[in-house]
Formats: C-alpha cells, structure tokens, sequence
C-alpha cells in the first residue's frame, strides 16, 4: 500500500511494512522501492520497513531541482514527521550516499547505517564524461518514452540486455522517472553542495555496514582506495565484500539478507 508525505505542495510516496524498530530503505538512481521486492519480506519480521521513493522516482512526484543535498533534506523530513524516533538506514547506491549524508547532519536520527556500493566519490572519479556514458541509455528512454509497455519492447530489442534479471521493474522505473534527475546528475549540478570526504569524516558514533561489490563487475562504482578512506575515518565499521556487481542485494540475495540481519540484531 503506498502512502505519501507532502513537502512543497509534492508528494513523496513510500511503503510501510513490517514490526519492530523502524528501518528506513533507501534506493538507487533511476530505481524504486520495488528494488527491495526480494528481501523487505524476511526483514519485516524483525523490523518495520519504510520504502521510500525519491523525488522524482517511482509514484513520487517530480520536481525541479535534484540536488543530493535537498533529497537528504526529504530523508530528514520524513523521519521526523513518519517516525520521531531514531532509525536505522538502509542505502543502495545513490541511497547509501543519501543515507550517508543524513548521518552526518541529523546523527541524533540514525541508530545504524547499511551502506550498499555507495558511488560516493564515482562523479569526481570519471567526470561528467565518464557518467554520461554510464547513463546515457537510460536517460534516452526515460526522455523518448513514459510508458513500461515501450521501454520493455525497446530492452528486449537490445541483445545486450538478454540476462538482465527484472527487466519489467527496470522499465516501470523508467517510465516514471523524471528524466532531469539524470541530466542534473550527469552534469553534476545534482552533486554542487555534496563533498563525501567531509560526510564520511563527519560520520561519528554510528555503527555502519559497507557492504561492496567486485570493482571489475560494478564498473569501478566505488574502488579500494575509496573504500580504505570510509575504513580509517568511520570508527564503528564492518566491511564485507561480494563477488558481484553493483545490485548486491538482487544479485547475492539469501547471503545478503542473512547478512543484513545479523547486523541488525
């Protein structure tokens, strides 16, 4: 069932599920919360879920500016109007940097951090060329086509795409999607106001999870010396790497809820 926080005269949608202490999920660029389809069931028994979907992403609505900064403001905002009490975060991609951001300026609100192949560094890394190239496919059908129907014929037209798993939620996604969010990323005015190395040493007291992907196989989202940095400036953190690419929990999926909720218990 979808439920809605207003902010701006916008609505930013979620899903609520579950018992126990209030876990927020957090997705990634161009995603939804139906990333989160097989593994919120078995966390649910242990944890109440919130999924939320970002501004301009999934049934939340679009809006004008995309800026990492404002969607870690629409994070902080819906802890403390939804829950009012500390949370635990669970970030995939651009969530875990949201996620990040919203332990170092409202720490009071987070219990723990799950960070999942955080890009926290990737667009200084590679530059708006680099990005462009990471995305530009995407960002063509999000701007040629709104409807799943089309943007599924237009995948299973693209042999390279034949064993991509959930091609149906990747073209939901995209249809939905406003396709400004990849255009303010690409450019990096998405990321003006972000600076990671400032976040990550300002992440202080909280126990956090990085949970990472084989380098080779993300496409070098996040690489060993950026890795080595989280390690020596967050204190209270384990580290667990995975043979896979950059969708941990999609593609390790019974080794990563098991790992999950360990660290949650």
């Amino acid at each position: 069932m979808k439920n809605f926080l207003t902010k701006n005269n916008k609505k930013l949608s979620y899903k609520k599920i579950g018992n126990g202490s209030p876990i927020i999920f957090l997705h990634g660029i161009t995603s939804s919360s139906n990333t989160w389809n097989s593994i919120y069931e078995d966390i649910s028994k242990i944890r109440t879920i919130y999924m939320i979907d970002f501004r301009g992403h999934g049934f939340s609505d679009h809006f004008n500016s995309y800026k990492w900064d404002e969607l870690s403001e629409d994070i902080t905002l819906f802890i403390e109007e939804k829950i009012d009490s500390p949370v635990d975060i669970l970030g995939h991609s651009l969530g875990a940097c949201i996620a990040s951001k919203v332990a170092e300026t409202s720490p009071e609100n987070i219990r723990s951090l799950i960070l999942e192949d955080p890009p926290l560094f990737h667009h200084s890394r590679v530059g708006i060329e680099g990005i462009s190239k990471r995305f530009k496919y995407n960002l063509s059908l999000a701007k040629s086509y709104n409807s799943k129907e089309e943007i599924l014929k237009k995948f299973k037209e693209n042999s390279k795409l034949v064993n991509v798993k959930n091609l149906e939620d990747i073209a939901l996604n995209l249809s939905k999607l406003d396709h400004k969010v990849l255009e303010q990323t690409i450019d990096g005015s998405a990321l003006r106001y972000f600076k990671p190395k400032k976040i990550i040493k300002n992440i202080k007291n909280i126990n956090t999870l990085l949970l990472v992907g084989n380098e080779k196989k993300t496409g070098e989202v996040i690489i060993k010396k950026e890795v080595d940095f989280i390690k020596e400036n967050i204190k209270n953190l384990s580290i667990k790497n995975f043979d896979c690419g950059h969708n941990i929990h999609e593609e390790k999926t019974k080794e990563y809820k098991e790992i999950v909720i360990s660290f949650l218990q």
